[in-house]
């Protein structure tokens, strides 16, 4: 009930959509708003951890309130996140974004097959995103530093500030893989079986279940209810861009996705930097367990619960969506003021 209040209230506080587009007339507006402004961004490439090509993009304010930067989940890219950008205008931050090793525009680790989602060491994603804040974002300096995360992201930030406490203001993390739902099998047999496939030489192999990314088709059991955001990325963007196409996990990039999570959770207790879990009632991909050993763990860590979201809650339908704004800007103006 206190949930349930808590979200009717910011309904109530928060009644306008400013810059948020309807779906109503979704993919007009998005043409008509969000496109010129993703136009309007720098891009931009450095060199990862073992020479991959690691791309990126930013939108950078001279009158900023600070930095913001956006991080992706598995098999998206940044582009998939100009709309959340867009949104975002308001409170006058400096945006940055990166596409992650293997994924979005960024280089691949295997070349049989670019669809593959691989990583040699999770950490490799760490040490990207170091390198990212040293040598882009922080190339400006800011007052402060915000982040937003989904999924994948969320567990590569969570890593990152376990290794680095101080280097971040606040953060809000939206279905953080700090548990990946092995559905019928049992996390510590799905690491055990990724772990022996990778021991025996089959770590690019996909994954029992996985493939190629094939036709997608919106169904009810989706990661949004939202069909205008999801025909956005599966139709109109990855269309557009074919380059940035992703399917399934590989079993190396499960055991060390895996025990990423874990480590993430263990080590909560590292992190001091305030942060938002955003969690959804009917999610399908993370483990909300996950999510609340971590929250607990963690020194400054609530929890906000969406009713009907799925897991892509910064993708939902502008009910749930706008709700998630409304959270986000109030989240951070507490530290603009």
């Amino acid at each position: 009930m206190k949930k349930l209040l808590c979200t009717a209230l910011f309904v109530i506080v928060f009644p306008f959509r400013l810059f948020a587009i309807s779906e109503a007339d979704f993919e007009k507006d998005y043409q008509a708003l969000v496109t010129p402004f993703y136009n309007s961004w720098e891009f931009g490439e450095f060199t990862g951890r073992d020479g991959i090509r690691i791309s990126h993009a930013r939108v950078e304010r001279a009158d900023e309130n600070g930095a913001l930067v956006i991080l992706h989940g598995k098999s998206e890219s940044y582009i998939k996140y100009s709309e959340l950008a867009y949104d975002l205008q308001e409170l006058g931050l400096s945006i940055y974004l990166m596409d992650l090793r293997g994924l979005g525009f960024s280089g691949r680790m295997l070349s049989d097959d670019p669809e593959k989602v691989y990583v040699d060491h999770f950490d490799d994603y760490v040490a990207d995103l170091k390198s990212f804040m040293d040598s882009v974002v922080n190339a400006k300096p800011h007052s402060r530093i915000f982040f937003i995360t989904h999924s994948l992201g969320g567990c590569i930030m969570t890593r990152y500030l376990e290794t680095y406490p101080e280097s971040v203001t606040a953060a809000i993390l939206s279905s953080p893989m700090l548990k990946i739902d092995t559905g019928s099998y049992p996390p510590a047999l799905a690491y055990s079986l990724a772990a022996l496939a990778t021991t025996m030489g089959a770590g690019s192999h996909y994954a029992i279940g996985q493939g190629p990314r094939g036709t997608q088709h919106f169904f009810a059991g989706d990661t949004t209810h939202s069909y205008a955001r999801w025909s956005l990325w599966e139709n109109d963007l990855i269309g557009a861009h074919p380059e940035i196409r992703s399917g399934g996990a590989t079993y190396r990039w499960i055991q060390q996705s895996l025990a990423a999570g874990l480590l993430s959770r263990i080590e909560a207790g590292r992190i001091s930097t305030p942060l938002i879990v955003f969690q959804a009632e009917d999610e399908s991909i993370v483990s909300p367990q996950g999510e609340d050993e971590f929250c607990d763990r963690a020194e400054d860590c609530s929890r906000v619960f969406f009713y009907g979201a799925r897991h892509e809650i910064l993708m939902e339908i502008d009910p749930i969506r706008d709700i998630a704004l409304n959270y986000i800007k109030s989240f951070i103006r507490q530290f603009l003021d």
